[in-house]
Parts: C-alpha cells; sequence; structure tokens
C-alpha cells in the first residue's frame, strides 16, 4: 500500500512540474521571439522479486518480476521551432527568417545570444537592444572596407565588435536601415558646401571644414571698396609714371606741388583726413618719392613723365589700398553668429571667415568697384546625400542549438553542449537572412498548450485517485483489527 502511495507522490510531482512548464509557455504566448518547453517523464526505479530464468531441458525460461515505484521527469526541453514574423513597420526591428541568433554584450562584458531584433541606437552611438546590451557586428577590412572574415567565410565571436557611431556623424544620416545581409545603411548628408551668387565672378573658389555646423546666407556686413594701387585721372584711365605702394594709406585724388625748391604730396587718408607728405627727390632714376603713412616711398613719381614746374601737378585717383570683408552665416537654429571680419589687402588671395574661405581672384575684383553693404555672397548649405554602410550585423550560429542554456529577457548562454558559437554574413552558412520591420513572434501552439494541459490535469487527477484509494485499503488494513 504504501509502495503504491508513494509512487502516486511522484507521479504527482512529476505533472505538477509539466503545468508549471505549460503554465509558462502560455504566459509567453505573445512574448516576442520565446521558445516553448516540453516534458517528458520516464520510470524511476524498479525492485526485481525474482529473475529471469533460462530454459532446461524439462522446463522452459522464466521472465523478471520487478515492481516499479514511480515516474520522474526526465527532460525539459527547448522548441527551437522558427515562428512567423510580427510586421512592427520600425525599421531598426530585425525578423531572422531561418537559424541563428543576434550576438549581444552586457554591461559586464558577458555575451548572450537572442533572437528578439528590437535594436536602435542610443545618445552614445552604440546600436543596442531593448535592454540597452550592445549589438555586435562583423569588424570592417579597413582596406576593402568589407566584412572581415575567414576564409571559410565565418569570424569568430571573440573578433566581433561592438557597432558603434560617433554622435555628431549619427547626427548627419537619416534613412537608417538594415538590409537582407545585416548591413546598416543610411543617407549621409553631404559636407557642407559654399554656393557663390551669380554677382561674384571675383571669387575664384572656395572651401569649408567639413565638420562646420553654419548653413544659410553669407552677406558682406560692410561697404568693401576694391582695390587699386594705379593713379588713374579724372575720366578713370590710368596715369602712367606713379606708383602706389600697396599699404599706402591714401583715397581719392591726388597732386604734387613744386614750389621750385620743394615737392609735396596732398591727397586724402582712408579715414577721409587731408594729408601732406615732402618728397625727396633722385637725381639717379629721376624719380620723387614720398613716404605716406609711415612707409618710404609709399608713393613714387616718374619726373620724366610730368614737368615739375612751379605749382600743382594732378596725379589723378586712387582708390583704397585695403579693403574690409565681413560676412555672417546662420545656424540651423536661426540664431546669427558673425564669422569675421576678415581683412583682404592686393598681396593676398582669400578671407578666411571662420570655417568659411572665399578664394578671391584679384585682378578680377580690381574692377569690381564698391560692393555695398548687404550684397549676398552665396550661401553654406549641404552637399549632395549619399547611401553609405555603416556596419554589418553579425547572425552567430550553434552546432547544437537545442543545448543552449535560457538565461530569461529572451537570452541565450553558450553552453558545452552547444558548441562554440560561430558568426557569419546572416544568410549565409546555413543561418536566414535578416528582415526589417518586423520581429520574431512566440512559437507557443495554444491548442496543442491546452491539450497537453488537460492531459497533465488527468494525470495529475488520476495519481490523487490512486493515493485516495490506497489510503482506503490502507483504512481497511487497519480495521482488520476490530
Amino acid at each position: 500500500m504504501l509502495g503504491s502511495m508513494y509512487s502516486a507522490v511522484s507521479g504527482l510531482a512529476a505533472h505538477q512540474t509539466k503545468m508549471n512548464v505549460i503554465g509558462n509557455n502560455i504566459a509567453n504566448v505573445n512574448t516576442y521571439g520565446y521558445k516553448s518547453s516540453r516534458v517528458t517523464f520516464s520510470d524511476v526505479f524498479y525492485q526485481t522479486i525474482s529473475s529471469t530464468s533460462a530454459p532446461t531441458t524439462n522446463t522452459g525460461g522464466t521472465n523478471a518480476t520487478q515492481l516499479g515505484y514511480g515516474a520522474k521527469v526526465n527532460s525539459i526541453d527547448v522548441i527551437n521551432t522558427q515562428a512567423g514574423s510580427a510586421t512592427t513597420d520600425r525599421a531598426m526591428d530585425v525578423y531572422i527568417n531561418g537559424e541563428g541568433y543576434l550576438a549581444v554584450k552586457d554591461g559586464d562584458g558577458a555575451v548572450k545570444y537572442t533572437r528578439v531584433g528590437v535594436l536602435g541606437f542610443d545618445v552614445a552611438g552604440n546600436l543596442v537592444d531593448a535592454n540597452g546590451n550592445m549589438v555586435l557586428g562583423i569588424p570592417t577590412n579597413s582596406t576593402t572596407g568589407l566584412p572581415a572574415l575567414n576564409d571559410d567565410g565565418t569570424v569568430d565571436t571573440s573578433s566581433l565588435v561592438a557597432i558603434q557611431v560617433l554622435p555628431a556623424t549619427l547626427e548627419k544620416y537619416s534613412g537608417i536601415a538594415i538590409g537582407q545581409n545585416g548591413e546598416i545603411s543610411a543617407i549621409a548628408e553631404g559636407d557642407p558646401a559654399f554656393t557663390p551668387s551669380v554677382n561674384t565672378s571675383w571669387l575664384s573658389s572656395s572651401s569649408i571644414s567639413e565638420d562646420s555646423l553654419y548653413t544659410g546666407k553669407v552677406t558682406i556686413q560692410s561697404t568693401v571698396t576694391a582695390v587699386d594701387t594705379v593713379s588713374r585721372d579724372s575720366d578713370g584711365n590710368a596715369v602712367a609714371g606713379v606708383t602706389v605702394d600697396a599699404d599706402a594709406n591714401i583715397i581719392g585724388r591726388m597732386s604734387v606741388n613744386y614750389d621750385g625748391t620743394a615737392y609735396t604730396l596732398n591727397g586724402t587718408d582712408l579715414d577721409g583726413e587731408a594729408f601732406s607728405a615732402t618728397g625727396t627727390y633722385d637725381a639717379a632714376t629721376d624719380t620723387v618719392s614720398f613716404e605716406v603713412d609711415g612707409l618710404a616711398d609709399a608713393v613714387t613719381v616718374d619726373a620724366t613723365q610730368y614737368t615739375f614746374a612751379t605749382g600743382t601737378n594732378n596725379l589723378g585717383n586712387i582708390s583704397a589700398t585695403q579693403a574690409s570683408i565681413t560676412a555672417s552665416a546662420y545656424l540651423q537654429s536661426g540664431s546669427t553668429l558673425t564669422i569675421g571680419p576678415a581683412t583682404w589687402t592686393p598681396a593676398t588671395t582669400s578671407v578666411t571667415m571662420g570655417d568659411l574661405t572665399l578664394n578671391i581672384s584679384a585682378d578680377t575684383f580690381e574692377d569690381v568697384g564698391n560692393i555695398p553693404e548687404g550684397t549676398l555672397l552665396g550661401s553654406v548649405g549641404n552637399g549632395a546625400s549619399q547611401s553609405i554602410r555603416i556596419a554589418t550585423i553579425a547572425c552567430v550560429k550553434f552546432a547544437n542549438a537545442d543545448g543552449l542554456s535560457q538565461s530569461g529577457e529572451g537570452y541565450f548562454l553558450e553552453t558545452l553542449n552547444s558548441g562554440e558559437a560561430v558568426g557569419v554574413i546572416p544568410g549565409s552558412q546555413g543561418t536566414g537572412s535578416f528582415r526589417s520591420g518586423a520581429l520574431e513572434m512566440s512559437n507557443v501552439d495554444l491548442s496543442k498548450e491546452f491539450t497537453e494541459m488537460i492531459i497533465t490535469q488527468r494525470g495529475f487527477q488520476a495519481n490523487t485517485r490512486m493515493i485516495t484509494v490506497s489510503d482506503s485499503m490502507l483504512e481497511e488494513l487497519v480495521n482488520m483489527k476490530r
């Protein structure tokens, strides 16, 4: 009697474990990537009451007589069948259409494997899953720009790298997508470029830093005067025999007065103030030189071109010998940022304003004349966009995926019986290709689970009845004393 009760108790325990597994399956019927489990039973122990005997000349052989002592849970197996896909329309969601796992690394550096592809970039540019674990990818060959694989098309998991993009670079990407082969691609904005206006033929070329954040219009904030170091008459014609230093502080009409003894240069400086400079005659070269604004020989007049009788000789008009260009640009936020001022003189060929450099054609600029304040020089904006490859997500396979250990939250761990993980390009080496915009559903079959639930319930119920009947028989046995 007691033996039957203990056998029934073991049956109760086994069926209770199976019911727990069924309950866990049903609880995860809508858990993405969940793999259902099953329970198998086995008998436990047998007492041999009589052994087998071999046949003799006079008697036949006999079978053993054995008494069993219950049941136990033999195994709890994970059913790794592929489930269907649930469309999410989120570009960074990944469904593995076949065998394989995503490899991720947690904060402790441990590598885990999952089929739940809820991916995205964090603020630091790391590609992470829903739990913040870093997604591992195949390293890139620095020479070819392609995934770096072994000769057999695989990559050791120790060589897999966390996928990361610099935040400043990530901000320039749009349309990030994951391809069937695990390649992450995006549309990258072109590097900043300056587009000149139609009225700037004097700009020969331009350049701007690829890291610049400037965008918008570039305008002149102060009037620019064309550079001209040639003396001109009142009609604008060049006057021969007069040389003016590029740094001389002179503008407007210039004349020389000769009183029979001394030469005096009269004119107006850039500030609008009149000035006079005494000249020095050089008989060897037959020239008269004047020091203007501290510059020796700033103006030299060829005496062979002029007859210096007593009185005044008009040398013509001198335009500004310096030009100041100040430009402004607008940030994307709309706030104004001054990226000047910058000064351009005939000795230089470019104006650098912050990240922007404008290269000037001196010969063309001399003929422009005055450029008023507010003149549009051009605009700064992004160049042509292009599609680029960011990284390649690894797909990992195992010799015995059923040997993986479940660790919760949709993760699996490598074990001695699963074999070592091997990384490959998704869709190769027997693995499934990726499908973006979808996730794998749970593979729990509710109809099967409910059927198993009924069978388990009846099995549990039968074992309780066994205990009840054994108890009744024991009671009858005790009552024999009466």
